[in-house]
């Protein structure tokens, strides 16, 4: 807020949606991070990468089944998303909101596909998440962090798609004690709809077809996922986490 404030003073206004105004968030951001984690005691290797495994080891063995539930989530969160929103009047404001920021160009790429991912993961999983974990159980700890990954997108358009993939993030977090196919997961997911907006048309419910191929994938992905960490020893928060 205060660099918003900021920006405006100095007559630099962003309409809502615009993707420029990512710069005021990192700016934010950065000051939170860098406060929560003097206060916490550890640093950015631990941050990103509590694991003991190599980073490209982690990576690597994630990568193809992360794609396989991103892939097919970018087809079934849709409908169930579609379906939420039917129970609630248009927003008018905010799907012009999402047009606009959906249609800058490179901007909107480096926006969501970078910006994004390592800011909302680094603070999500990063901080919340490892924070809920030093009082609550997994389950909790994860329900809590992605109830507050989705109200935070702040319009209903967003909110269920962005509380399921965070279920999903701090699950693959909690497993893999990294934040790196977190960060994957979520700039292909929005390079995903990126794609998707520039070339789909508006459209009503998938076919069923659709969402059982494409809801088998994510399973499997997910199942690769469990099989792949299996046997690997879950996060632990200690006291400077």
């Amino acid at each position: 807020m205060i660099f918003g404030a900021a920006f405006y003073d100095a007559g630099i206004v962003f309409r809502p949606g615009d993707a420029r105004g990512s710069v005021v968030t990192v700016l934010a951001n950065g000051i939170i991070f860098t406060v929560m984690m003097h206060l916490s005691g550890f640093k950015y290797k631990e941050l990103f990468h509590p694991s003991k495994s190599a980073v490209s080891s982690t990576v690597g063995l994630l990568f193809f089944p992360v794609v396989l539930f991103v892939g097919g989530a970018l087809w079934w969160l849709s409908d169930i998303a579609l379906f939420i929103v039917s129970f609630f009047p248009r927003d008018d404001a905010s799907l012009r909101m999402l047009d606009h920021l959906m249609s800058s160009g490179l901007v909107t790429l480096i926006t969501i596909c970078l910006v994004a991912p390592f800011v909302e993961e680094m603070l999500f999983r990063g901080i919340i998440l490892r924070g809920f974990l030093k009082y609550y159980s997994p389950q909790v700890s994860i329900f809590l962090s992605a109830m507050l990954f989705g109200v935070v997108h702040m319009n209903i358009y967003q909110i269920p798609t962005a509380f399921l993939l965070g279920c999903f993030f701090g699950w693959l977090f909690y497993r893999s004690k990294s934040l790196w196919p977190c960060i994957m997961g979520h700039a292909l997911f929005n390079l995903g709809v990126f794609v998707i907006f520039q070339f789909e048309q508006p459209h009503d419910y998938n076919h069923y077809l659709v969402n059982v191929v494409t809801l088998s994938l994510s399973g499997l992905g997910v199942w690769f996922i469990h099989s792949i960490l299996r046997g690997r020893p879950v996060t632990r928060t200690n006291s400077n986490a």
